[in-house]
């Protein structure tokens, strides 16, 4: 290893300087985001992706392109893409500005991946909202008094889901007949049972 860094030009350690810290970043960044630790709601903490408001507005408007993660991710593509380049016997004028484009580049690409994301999360809890007002039928029994949750079958845009379900009146047997009258979380709705009911969706 002291080798390797020893035949290694002043240029071409700085761009190791960058290459190697940010990429243990970028690792450490993209598990927060898989496992969902990191916030989307448009915080700066040090590892918070600082990109995406809930709210409206297109890629741009959500984008956050001087956030803390995509400065993570530009300093460690543009580290080793210099590197690389600077091992090929580009020179500097050639090697920084080849650096700066393809951190640019990756910064764009990956802030688009997670906005598709984030776009997709929302498309799914509308789907979900839409469920209020419609029938369906108990998959697995609801206790009483929302003692427990049970699963109905519910029809959403032309598609049977089974999604968690609370009642507050008495116990509903699987097959029964229920409504969705509330949406508690993206996965768990609120249902009143028996009976056939009027104004079906």
């Amino acid at each position: 290893m002291s080798e390797w860094w020893a035949a290694l030009t002043t240029i071409e350690k700085t761009f190791v300087g960058f290459a190697f810290p940010f990429t243990l970043l970028t690792v450490i960044q993209l598990i927060l985001e898989m496992t969902g630790l990191s916030d989307h709601s448009g915080g700066d903490s040090d590892f918070d992706s600082g990109s995406f408001d809930h709210g409206g507005g297109g890629f741009l408007d959500h984008f956050g392109f001087f956030s803390v993660r995509n400065l993570i991710y530009f300093m460690m593509m543009f580290g080793w893409t210099g590197l690389a380049c600077s091992k090929m016997g580009m020179p500097i004028f050639l090697s920084l500005p080849i650096g700066v484009i393809a951190g640019l580049l990756t910064t764009v690409i990956i802030g688009y991946i997670f906005y598709l994301m984030n776009k997709l999360t929302e498309t799914g809890n509308t789907k979900i909202t839409s469920a209020i007002g419609k029938v369906g039928k108990v998959y697995l029994p609801i206790p009483e008094k929302r003692k427990g949750n049970g699963v109905v079958q519910i029809v959403i845009q032309g598609i049977t889901q089974e999604i968690e379900a609370l009642t507050d009146g008495e116990r509903l047997e699987s097959g029964s007949s229920v409504q969705v009258i509330e949406v508690i979380e993206p996965n768990l709705v609120l249902v009143l049972g028996s009976g056939i009911f009027s104004g079906t969706k």
